[in-house]
């Protein structure tokens, strides 16, 4: 299966801001997909055929940004993704913790 890009893997192959991908959805260019309703997720064949087809000025402000919410948004992607084995580690910690301790 192929790993679909982040909104912020998008516009940083296109030069653009996370708010000019989502715009270039919003207006039919390209095709996002919704996971857990809540973030988009881009295939990279098509960012790529984008890519070669629109002619994009980038966007200047585009570096300062990306990096600024660069760290945020993947912690955020990390947390939404993998939120279950993050709990089932604390669980399996815990109870591992309470045998030792019962003895």
């Amino acid at each position: 299966m192929e790993k679909l890009w982040t909104t912020a893997e998008a516009a940083r192959h296109l030069g653009l801001l996370e708010g000019d991908v989502e715009h270039l959805v919003a207006q039919g260019k390209l095709t996002g997909y919704k996971l857990g309703g809540q973030f988009l997720r881009f295939r990279p064949d098509e960012i790529k055929s984008l890519k070669s087809e629109l002619t994009i000025r980038p966007n200047p402000k585009a570096a300062k940004t990306r990096r600024a919410e660069s760290w945020p948004r993947q912690l955020q992607d990390f947390l939404y993704f993998y939120d279950f084995y993050i709990a089932s580690a604390g669980l399996l910690t815990g109870l591992i913790a309470y045998l030792v301790a019962s003895g």
